[in-house]
């Protein structure tokens, strides 16, 4: 089993649940257009949007990640032979892996120092924390993901 089939199906997990938090949105936006024109307005909507966006991108990120289709330009590198190409690609993964760790490190930071707040939505009262966790820990996800693929022995031919 070529490891692009065993990350196919969580790939395609996290793309169904960014999916549905896409949808929810939509729908939530679509119901408070509708309420703002018909006179009965939905307090809260861009609240439950916001929230809907975490969850969707979170997912995505992880998603695309596992599935390895983040947006890459292979201008230059499709002209170079394997072995510069994989040193190429794998100081792309590195570059990745920090970046991605500097978002969880610094969203953590982040969470720590909120927590003692509560830190909740001004209509809806919606806890803020367990949002932050979910990026944070998606951004995690992707670093070590990232990790990985900069000591994979091969790499699969989407990454290079």
């Amino acid at each position: 089993m070529e490891s692009s089939d065993r990350l196919g199906r969580p790939a395609a997990v996290c793309f169904a649940i960014g999916g549905v938090g896409l949808f929810t949105a939509l729908a939530v936006d679509f119901l408070s257009v509708v309420g703002r024109h018909s006179g009965l307005p939905f307090a809260g909507s861009i609240e439950i949007v916001q929230v809907c966006v975490v969850i969707a991108t979170s997912a995505a990120l992880v998603g695309a990640t596992l599935a390895g289709t983040h947006a890459a330009v292979h201008v230059i590198t499709e002209r170079l032979a394997p072995g510069p190409r994989l040193i190429l690609a794998r100081f792309a993964a590195l570059l990745s892996t920090l970046f991605f760790a500097a978002l969880a490190i610094g969203g953590f930071w982040l969470l720590a120092d909120t927590l003692p707040g509560d830190e909740r939505t001004d209509l809806l009262h919606l806890p803020l924390a367990p949002l932050r966790v979910l990026w944070c820990s998606a951004c995690a996800v992707a670093a070590l993901l990232f990790l990985v693929q900069v000591f994979r022995p091969k790499l699969p031919e989407s990454h290079l």
